[in-house]
């Protein structure tokens, strides 16, 4: 009956033991969990990151673009006006002659 109760006993042991490892792996298991959950947070917040600054630094080069061809675009505007009073300036007296002599037939 003593080694029944042995048994029994170790029987006991041994379960109690099992049942703490059961518990500690389930443990780990949630810890690896939250340690890999965070990890992915964290990249995900890493690529965003880099993802922004991607987007700004491309933003600001189109932006940068865009402003130079406008002001080359004006440059170019300016030019062909300074042209055109240039010319009318300088044959003002010739374009009213012509237009006078289309407009009278001659």
């Amino acid at each position: 009956m003593e080694q029944m109760v042995t048994v029994i006993n170790r029987l006991s042991e041994i379960e109690a033991a099992a049942v703490n490892v059961e518990k500690q792996s389930a443990d780990e298991k949630r810890r690896i969990a939250r340690e890999y959950e965070q990890k992915t947070l964290d990249f995900d917040q890493e690529l965003d990151d880099h993802t922004e600054r991607k987007l700004k630094a491309l933003n600001e080069r189109l932006k940068a673009e865009a402003e130079e061809e406008l002001l080359k675009m004006r440059q170019e505007t300016e030019r062909e006006l300074e042209a055109m009073k240039r010319e009318y300036t300088e044959n003002h007296g010739k374009l009213v002659d012509e237009l006078f002599h289309y407009i009278i037939g001659e």
